[in-house]
């Protein structure tokens, strides 16, 4: 083998050049690497760690890819097995090893035993970690990542390795619909295809990933690309599907209520489970929150990324645990520094959230106004069409939205917030809605935050449920 040679005085190429010479460093001396990717295992993890085994090969370093969980035939499996032509079953390894030196691609920590060397992973988190080689940044997929190393090291890149790159990247973000999609790296996966006469738009098609959810009984749906985290010793766990359209009520009610069981069932060491689904069609994200009392529901414009987007919001939840007087103290400090003001119009909480900002010293720097529309003339009075709460009732997003954007309006306010629900006695003047569900919006110039709450303490006192509807929109303004 030659040793990598450069002369270009592009700054990022020389990083990856001393990035690679310090992966040499470390891996040379060792006897064995194994290259693993995280369990319930996808397909950039599985490429990934094929085509990091080939670039360390290359390097004369012993290295393999493996495979530390029972094969699947699940969607990875049918991916692989149509369009490349990797064999997983060749990777499985299930026994543990404590003298096994680890290699992760595709993730950042793992429950399997043996020595952890290095990590290759384009999810970015707050967590430290004390390997003697981590490469850890935003990327469309890590295999992407593997490619820069390769570059840098005059790996001969042969087609079908090109066609895994893209494949990585493709299958990662939706096939470049996603949040995680970075247009320069779109670019080179382009750069790539045409070079190898590689079908891209063949494998755009077959990289969207829809779930088939019409083969898959409720645990396999509801556990589908499942990922579990460790944030501070909170345990979560997530699951995805991607879809081309958003099943009815019924078939999400009877999902979520299948999740919120297992949920309770694993009560004592689990925080929250994460339901993701994509909707393609409509270009819309939404996400679910099960928590032991309740179920936050966000709905997000565009596809966004799990990992991208989503799981780094959940670990700020757990890694920042400050009461909700230090973030209402933090809210206050950051938009009092830069002249923004939040007006807010409740519903359901009597003026709770009102009331919680005005508790903490500064509050008048940001808060100016506030009103408590307890009934549906109110509202309109403020500026809530009437139409939209004729078509949608009172207790809907829609409405709370309506109410954001009006009192946004009438307070001139950069920020706008909007809470309705109904929570215990059934409004005479608008029934047929569901009980023990609040809505609310958070509006600003950019950013819109639309959220339901769907309560499981039905005996629960109305203060109670108040308090976990502030407690998440606090939450939601902290990390605003």
């Amino acid at each position: 083998m030659t040793n990598a040679i450069i002369s270009s005085t592009d700054s990022k190429e020389k990083e990856m050049f001393q990035r690679l010479n310090f992966l040499k460093q470390i891996l040379t001396n060792i006897a064995e690497v194994n290259i693993i990717g995280h369990d319930n295992i996808d397909v950039d993890a599985v490429l990934s760690g094929v085509l990091l085994a080939k670039l360390l090969q290359f390097l004369n370093i012993n290295a393999k890819f493996i495979i530390l969980q029972p094969i699947k035939k699940d969607d990875t499996y049918e991916i692989l097995s149509n369009l490349t032509n990797i064999n997983m079953y060749n990777y499985e390894e299930t026994y543990e090893n404590d003298l096994r030196n680890l290699f992760l691609v595709d993730h950042y920590e793992t429950i399997h035993k043996g020595k952890i060397i290095g990590c290759i992973d384009h999810h970015i988190t707050e967590k430290e970690n004390s390997y003697s080689f981590s490469y850890v940044r935003n990327s469309s997929a890590s295999a992407y990542l593997i490619y820069e190393l390769m570059k840098v090291a005059n790996y001969p890149l042969t087609a079908e390795e090109a066609k895994l790159i893209i494949i990585s990247m493709m299958v990662d973000t939706t096939a470049f619909r996603s949040s995680k999609t970075i247009p320069e790296e779109v670019a080179v996966a382009r750069i790539l295809a045409k070079k190898f006469n590689i079908n891209y738009n063949f494998l755009e098609e077959s990289c969207l990933c829809l779930t088939p959810i019409e083969k898959m009984n409720i645990d396999e749906i509801t556990s589908n690309g499942q990922k579990k985290y460790d944030y501070n010793g909170h345990k979560i766990e997530s699951a995805y599907l991607q879809l081309n359209t958003i099943p009815d009520d019924a078939t999400l009610n009877k999902w979520i209520a299948y999740l919120s069981s297992k949920f309770a069932s694993h009560l004592h060491n689990i925080d929250m489970m994460v339901f993701i689904i994509f909707d393609m069609n409509s270009n819309i994200t939404y996400e679910y929150q099960i928590m032991q009392y309740y179920i936050k529901k966000i709905i997000h414009k565009g596809i966004l990324s799990r990992g991208k987007d989503i799981m780094p919001e959940i670990e700020k939840r757990y890694l920042n645990e400050n009461s909700q007087e230090k973030q209402i103290e933090a809210i206050i400090k950051r938009f009092s520094e830069s002249g923004c003001t939040i007006a807010t119009m409740e519903s359901c909480t009597g003026g709770s959230l009102a009331g919680a900002i005005t508790n903490v010293s500064g509050a008048s720097d940001i808060l100016h106004e506030s009103y408590v529309t307890y009934c549906n003339d109110a509202k309109i009075k403020f500026g809530v069409p009437e139409e939209i709460i004729e078509e949608y009732t009172v207790y809907s997003l829609e409405t709370a939205k309506a109410m954001a954007t009006a009192v946004k309006n009438v307070a001139n306010s950069y920020v706008g917030i909007g809470i309705t629900g109904q929570l215990g006695r059934i409004d005479p003047r608008n029934i047929g809605v569901e009980n023990n569900k609040a809505w609310y919006s958070i509006i600003g110039p950019e950013n819109e935050v639309s959220v339901e709450i769907i309560l499981n303490i039905g005996d629960y006192p109305r203060a109670k449920k108040k308090e976990i509807i502030i407690k998440e929109i606090v939450e939601d303004l902290y990390r605003w």
